[in-house]
């Protein structure tokens, strides 16, 4: 019903895709305001590479997407997310494959819906991205109440788009569709056209409903954070959005360093009587290696025919200035020291250290918290797709998380700690396996029972040959 509800296509439909027309067609008011929009347009953009700043004497670094990898690896290290019914723990660990990925979509583009259908007898998973659909309408806590997605089939110079509006009425969710046919190189919403015309719509309701339920059927991920481009928004903020301005100063230095390396390249001026010319007559500016020898105006001292042009290169200093930028953004965007910068070129006490784990930490676990909330509505949302289409599901299912504290928390250190209280009798074995390997109390137990029924079995044997030797 909800099959594949958007394809990935290439970045010519910004600018050509009018959301007014979509809130019009809908009759709806959206709570999203355009500032809102134009702001996710634009940490997309900065996300996939695509710096406004960028022209041909700047060149990138790509901080930003260096950026949420490293926020989203922090996010899902050794994340783990169990169900206790065994069919929708397997349509979830399917999913789960894909989260630090999904997670670095959500850091960089300040959200995304993972969006749970049914086809062919089985339910899947589809994540679309905060540019692939529009948050139209809250509740006071901020909870998601109406999307509108996008489903797009391009065909040639064609285009094929479909869009669904969902939202939850009370305890009835209402799902409208309307489908358009436009141009790639046009109007993508040029004609509306009957849902049914496209063979991949044939079998969806223009209107349908789904009743008895207490939530959109799909978990909606947002950073976590203080939206100061629309304060009245529940949305959060890209994790780099505080950065942008120093973002595009990293890449002015950069660019200058590289022109330093480019502008002191080893080079030879020579009397222009001791060069050659082409079958044209013609002297070239050379370039790389080649330009160790350059053309030069006649000299008159006979004995000097050449110069030699080996500036010292600055790049130590600038390399430093480069280092302080990545710093700042650190700074801007609740980073620990060393996660962009080089940390040995900067001074910090062993205070300012800890309070930059702590700053990382807050930073990770507001993710974490809002990742886990969309997680739970995802997993209410398999489950009553289940329903829906007769695959049997316990209604009381349990779902369990386990979230990597290691940012804040030295786990060698709590080892060594763990062992010596244990040697020292303070704690016994199962205690020091719940501290040592994350264990509950439950799988301690059972752990510390097996190794003593193993031993058991085993040790006679080992003492006896022991003995015989």
């Amino acid at each position: 019903m909800f099959s594949n509800i958007i394809n990935k296509i290439k970045g010519w439909w910004k600018n050509m895709f009018d959301y007014n027309k979509i809130i019009q067609d809908f009759e709806l008011d959206t709570e999203t305001s355009k500032d809102m929009l134009d702001a996710i347009q634009k940490w997309s953009n900065i996300f996939n590479g695509n710096e406004p700043w960028i022209d041909k004497n700047t060149k990138s670094l790509h901080v930003a997407k260096t950026m949420c990898e490293k926020v989203a690896k922090a996010v899902t290290i050794e994340f783990k997310c169990k169900c206790d019914d065994k069919t929708i723990d397997e349509i979830l660990q399917r999913f789960l494959k894909n989260i630090r990925k999904n997670t670095e979509y959500a850091i960089g583009k300040s959200c995304i819906f993972f969006k749970p259908s049914y086809e062919n007898g089985r339910i899947k998973i589809t994540t679309i991205q905060a540019d692939k659909f529009i948050p139209v309408k809250f509740d006071d806590t901020g909870e998601l109440l109406a999307g509108i997605f996008i489903d797009q089939i391009v065909n040639g110079n064609d285009i094929y788009t479909r869009l669904e509006y969902v939202e939850l009425r009370e305890t009835t969710l209402i799902i409208k569709n309307i489908a358009y046919k436009g141009k790639k190189n046009g109007v993508i919403l040029s004609s509306k056209i009957d849902l049914h015309s496209v063979d991949k719509w044939k079998e969806l309701d223009e209107e349908s409903a789904i009743d008895n339920v207490d939530r959109l059927i799909g978990g909606f991920f947002t950073m976590n954070n203080t939206n100061n481009v629309d304060n009245n928004s529940p949305l959060g903020v890209a994790v780099f959005h505080n950065a942008i301005g120093t973002l595009e100063e990293v890449d002015k230095q950069f660019s200058r360093i590289l022109w330093e390396y480019e502008g002191s390249e080893l080079a030879v001026d020579i009397d222009e009587t001791m060069l050659i010319p082409d079958e044209k007559g013609n002297f070239k500016a050379p370039k790389g290696k080649d330009r160790l020898f350059r053309k030069l105006g006649s000299i008159n001292d006979d004995k000097q025919k050449y110069n030699i042009f080996s500036p010292e290169i600055r790049d130590n200093p600038m390399f430093n200035g480069l280092n302080e930028y990545l710093r700042q953004i650190e700074l801007e965007c609740g980073l620990a020291v060393g996660t962009l910068c080089k940390p040995e070129l900067i001074e910090k006490t062993a205070t300012e250290i800890k309070t930059g784990k702590q700053d990382y930490y807050v930073t990770v676990s507001d993710i974490q918290t809002s990742l886990q909330y969309a997680i739970e509505d995802l997993v209410y949302g398999i489950y009553v797709l289940c329903k829906l289409y007769g695959i049997s599901v316990n209604p009381n299912y349990n779902l369990t998380f386990d979230w990597d504290d290691s940012i804040l928390v030295d786990k060698e250190a709590l080892q060594r700690q763990a062992l010596v209280e244990k040697n020292a009798g303070i704690i016994d074995d199962v205690e020091y396996l719940i501290e040592t390997r994350d264990y509950s109390e439950e799988e301690a137990i059972a752990f510390y029972e097996n190794m003593q029924n193993r031993k058991a079995k085993y040790q006679p044997q080992l003492d006896n040959e022991v003995d015989e030797e």
